[in-house]
């Protein structure tokens, strides 16, 4: 009787372990790891498909140093500095997003693919105030697993391809951005309005 029950307890604490050392998914996560401090930004990038689950999107900027590498459903939390910055995202393809940003505030970037003439691209939508995609980001984190930016190996680096094969990722997003018309360039952006508070994360 006595070793059943130590072994019930074993199995207990073993069990318990597990689950603590597994990534939290973001309905079970502290809120806080969202919240802005008062004087930087912060952007979360979303990666929830399951299609996607083997899928890397690289974020950089126009110095074509790595930002992110959101992989694996991730919402990758990324401190910035408030302001003005272009960003660009790799995935199937390529995209380019503008982004002011106002301290104290979090705002969020859904990376995502589609399949499109039997073959998958990817595409980007910044969760803008007031539009649909702002009331989705609660049902867009369920599952994904929380990762910071100090867990991100890729962080800082240069990308990890040839210089050439950058610019061209840069110039093709660029050649969208000035081909499109004020509605789309106005799809691929954040503006200082769109990040949310501390008390708009609690309902996250």
């Amino acid at each position: 009787m006595k070793t059943t029950l130590q072994f019930c307890l074993a199995a207990l604490v073993a069990t318990c372990a597990l689950s603590l050392a597994l990534p939290q998914p973001a309905s079970a996560y502290d809120k806080s790891a969202f919240v802005s401090p008062g004087d930087e930004a912060r952007i979360v990038f979303i990666q929830n498909l399951r299609e996607d689950r083997t899928m890397s999107y690289i974020v950089f900027d126009s110095d074509k140093q790595c930002i992110a590498e959101v992989r694996g459903r991730q919402a990758k939390v990324i401190p910035m500095k408030p302001g003005k910055h272009t960003l660009y995202i790799s995935g199937y393809n390529n995209h380019r997003i503008d982004v002011d940003l106002f301290p104290g505030r979090t705002y969020f970037v859904r990376l995502f693919s589609i399949e499109k003439f039997a073959n998958r691209v990817s595409d980007v939508t910044p969760v803008q105030r007031g539009s649909e995609s702002y009331k989705f980001v609660k049902t867009w984190l369920e599952g994904a697993n929380i990762a910071k930016a100090s867990d991100d190996t890729c962080r800082g680096k240069p990308l990890k391809e040839r210089k050439n094969r950058t610019i061209r990722r840069i110039n093709d997003a660029n050649a969208d951005w000035k081909n499109g018309d004020d509605i789309y360039r106005y799809r691929y952006m954040l503006l200082k309005e769109d990040g949310f508070t501390p008390a708009e994360i609690d309902w996250l």
